[in-house]
């Protein structure tokens, strides 16, 4: 029988940040970037990229190709790292309307509408969530 191994990636940077740009169609450079990871037997099955960093908002990009038990945690330290070491506000996703079970995802994890943007990605709308830091669940010690 055979035992599977996952951990977190924290220092792996550009190792998940490929993984991600691959699995969410990111043509372009990531610009200044960090990014996390949860990798299971030597693959990564879920990355998150935070970019765009102004002091108050990121950007935010999450990609996962395999459920796992360590992505509370991988949110948790995605989150501690956005609104506990950077300071930020909010986060920000951007979704084409056309990927209703991404969208559907994010909501369940915390993100709220904001706007939608007319034609903002090809063939569809831009469905544009927000994350606040005061509202996130996955900090550690918030207060509400």
């Amino acid at each position: 029988m055979s035992t599977s191994t996952s951990q977190l990636l924290f220092n792996s940077r550009e190792y998940v940040g490929t993984w991600v740009a691959l699995q969410t169609g990111q043509t372009g450079d990531w610009g200044s970037f960090n990014a996390f990871g949860i990798e299971v037997n030597d693959a990564i099955v879920a990355g998150v990229v935070i970019n765009n960093i102004n002091g108050a908002n990121a950007t935010v990009h999450i990609a996962i190709s395999r459920p796992s038990k360590l992505l509370p945690r991988l949110f948790m330290a995605v989150c501690d790292y956005a609104f506990g070491q950077l300071g930020l506000l909010r986060l920000t996703g951007m979704v084409p309307t056309d990927e209703p079970d991404t969208i559907a995802f994010d909501k369940k994890i915390g993100f709220e509408e904001e706007f939608i943007m007319k034609d903002g990605a090809p063939g569809a709308d831009m469905q544009f969530l927000v994350m606040w830091h005061d509202k996130c669940r996955w900090r550690p010690n918030r207060s509400l």
